[in-house]
């Protein structure tokens, strides 16, 4: 099989985290369960958890395959049994010991040197400067809108203001505080149909001010659509690149209409065609209509996170069949690691297991030689993200 140990690596969507010092078996299965599973979580939206169902989120986790490898992975880093207990132990240890000094020697073994993380969440949102200083690898900002937008509904504030507002707030963002880029999660909120007409500032006007006079009608989503397509200029007036949220997430997604294909409409309008558009999640399950817009739409990308590492042996096939259409320079890895460095490490070592075996199948099959599947593998799992990002 192809080997990939040795490349760097770009996570090219992931999400800050703190230094949370030791953590309980119970925690550490909380903090790197999928899709909202915790009790954290879901307490924090609203959501009564009891003992009995807490205890049931514990065991749910500890039976996904993700779970099961990341235990593997841990225990072959610490030279321990793949027993949570135990690794935790020695987590734990290394934590209190040097928290930064751990994360370093964990991120060098799966080859780890980027995280381009979208701050966005966890909310209250976390410093930036602060969580750069406590990680030992290169932390580059994402600016999320949907706290903004939350943030300005809240201000009795009419449509001309809140357009400055938000226009100002984004450019200040990427003008002057190192963010790199922005994103949307619309699909969580009002979903992916989004027509291009939604740009008309009339649009947002008009929204705003049902949404202000208590009207139905949909007025919510029309301005969602409207911000999201100013988004999408503000982007291409700033030179970065736009992450909207496709496919999988946790239970609040739009899970009707959070599939790729309904972006179709808007991503070719030839308003939109030159945003850097990456399609976050390449839409898992719908991952094969992600790689499609990438091969027809010049300027629109796929990241592979959250299908890897949460939905585990599928990760050899998320690469096998995202490559059928999508081309390789159009390809970027990505784990949607959050709140423990942990997730990011076991997504690494598997993404480069999963390319490596798909790569060498290419070999193989006469699709690409051995020196152009090394290249690939280059770029899939750092050289394109830096580029996408022009990070140096």
């Amino acid at each position: 099989m192809l080997e990939l140990a040795h490349l760097p690596v770009v996570d090219v969507h992931c999400h800050p985290f703190r230094n949370r010092g030791p953590v309980t078996a119970e925690q550490f299965t909380d903090l790197t369960a999928f899709g909202g599973g915790s009790r954290e979580y879901m307490e924090a939206g609203g959501v009564v958890v009891t003992d009995d169902v807490h205890a049931e989120l514990q065991r749910i986790t500890r039976d996904t395959l993700y779970f099961r490898r990341m235990l593997r992975d841990l225990a072959a880093f610490f030279g321990c049994e793949p027993d949570l207990a135990t690794i935790v132990t020695h987590r734990n240890r290394a934590v209190t010991e040097d928290y930064t000094g751990y994360v370093r020697r964990l991120y060098a073994d799966a080859g780890l040197t980027t995280l381009i993380a979208d701050f966005g969440m966890p909310l209250p949102m976390l410093d930036v400067d602060t969580v750069q200083s406590e990680l030992p690898v290169e932390v580059v900002p994402i600016f999320r809108i949907e706290p903004l937008i939350a943030d300005l509904l809240k201000l009795n504030i009419g449509w001309s203001e809140f357009r400055q507002r938000y226009d100002d707030e984004i450019a200040d963002a990427l003008q002057h505080r190192g963010y790199k880029g922005v994103k949307s999660i619309i699909a969580y909120r009002t979903g992916l149909d989004i027509s291009p007409l939604s740009r008309t500032p009339d649009q947002g006007y008009q929204a705003l001010d049902a949404i202000r006079r208590g009207l139905g009608g949909g007025s919510m989503k029309k301005l969602r659509d409207h911000l999201l397509c100013r988004a999408l200029e503000l982007c291409m007036a700033h030179d970065v690149p736009m992450q909207i949220h496709t496919g999988m997430g946790d239970f609040e997604v739009n899970l009707v209409y959070c599939r790729p294909a309904y972006l179709m409409d808007l991503l070719r309008f030839p308003a939109y065609r030159g945003c850097r558009v990456l399609l976050v999640h390449t839409g898992y399950p719908y991952h094969g209509e992600a790689a499609y817009m990438a091969n027809v739409l010049p300027r629109v990308y796929c990241d592979v996170s959250e299908g890897i590492p949460f939905a585990g042996h599928a990760a050899r096939r998320i690469f096998s069949e995202v490559l059928e259409m999508a081309p390789i320079s159009k390809v970027v890895y990505g784990s949607d690691g959050y709140t423990l460095p942990e997730i990011n490490y076991t997504s690494a070592k598997l993404a480069k297991q999963a390319l490596g075996q798909v790569l060498t199948d290419l070999v193989t099959d006469h699709m690409l030689s051995e020196a152009e599947a090394q290249e690939a593998a280059g770029l899939i799992l750092a050289g394109n993200a830096r580029a996408l990002y022009q990070l140096a």
